[in-house]
């Protein structure tokens, strides 16, 4: 009996994750982050349960867990929302270290851990996690992804050093007249120098920052959903030394084929730019809607 109600709370959230086309006050906002958080970590959480585990006790373990992680993203959201409105970049960086531990509770409770046994931070292309449960330790993992679209930056693009500092985020310039003012990609913000040096003032700039950052955010959300691939990875692992090294030393975003299908799926039959969620979203946080 008790599994069954379980259940329907599940299936309530779900139709909340799913019915919240844009967020227009606190309430959905939190609402979204919390039923995605509970939603997602759960699944990952009955993928990856061990054979003798009683489903109905992973469940309640995973839904709390997850929603708490959830609301700590929303937490982090706010707080970038904040820098925004007060004009303080030194906001970002706490916003950065909160987002860093919703996102650690997500991933900890969908690999059926305790959500407070790892914690980890992302920098661009680079990934500190930080094992808390057992002896401290600190393992560094490289993101192929976000290294490779850094990478190229690099070589075509003006690295932004001081904005970089101030956001926690690698930020790119360039001054190519047919893109937009700025646009996210894995691991790196880029920005169009030709917006940037003529006409935005230094609110304009933070606001601008602030809705990509929320981009990032929005991958750090999807990343739960590469711990639905641990049992084959780890699986894989034993039978082939090279597959272990990766698994060890190497974190793949498989999350962002989710991500950019999602995305593209949203500008399906819109009206308006902002009409896709993500960008909805990112406009709601940073004050870009109007």
């Amino acid at each position: 009996m008790k599994t069954r109600y379980i259940y329907i709370f599940i299936i309530v959230i779900l139709f909340n994750v799913f019915s919240l086309k844009g967020q227009s006050n606190d309430t959905e906002a939190a609402l979204y982050n919390i039923g995605f958080g509970a939603v997602f970590s759960t699944v990952g959480a009955i993928i990856n349960k061990k054979p003798n585990e009683p489903l109905g006790k992973i469940i309640k373990k995973s839904l709390w867990q997850g929603a708490l992680g959830g609301y700590v993203t929303f937490e982090s959201k706010r707080i970038l929302r904040e820098a925004q409105q007060q004009n303080k970049w030194e906001f970002i960086w706490v916003a950065k270290l909160v987002n860093s531990v919703g996102t650690s509770i997500k991933e900890n409770t969908a690999q059926n851990k305790d959500f407070w046994e790892e914690l980890h931070i992302n920098v661009g292309f680079n990934r500190l996690e930080f094992n808390i449960k057992d002896n401290f330790s600190v393992n560094y993992k490289l993101m192929p992804v976000a290294f490779i679209y850094t990478a190229d930056a690099f070589f075509r693009h003006n690295f932004e050093l001081e904005k970089s500092l101030q956001t926690g985020e690698f930020i790119f310039s360039h001054q190519n007249s047919k893109y937009p003012i700025a646009s996210t990609h894995p691991g790196i913000i880029m920005y169009n120098r030709n917006f940037y040096n003529a006409s935005l003032t230094t609110n304009e700039i933070l606001s601008t920052a602030t809705h990509e950052i929320i981009h990032i955010y929005q991958s750090n959300d999807f990343s739960v959903f590469n711990t639905y691939l641990n049992k084959p990875i780890k699986k894989w692992a034993k039978q082939s030394k090279s597959i272990k090294w990766i698994n060890s030393h190497l974190y793949i975003e498989f999350h962002y084929l989710i991500l950019r299908t999602s995305y593209l799926l949203e500008n399906n039959n819109i009206n308006s730019y902002y009409d896709n969620f993500f960008e909805h979203e990112a406009g709601y946080y940073s004050g870009t809607l109007n």
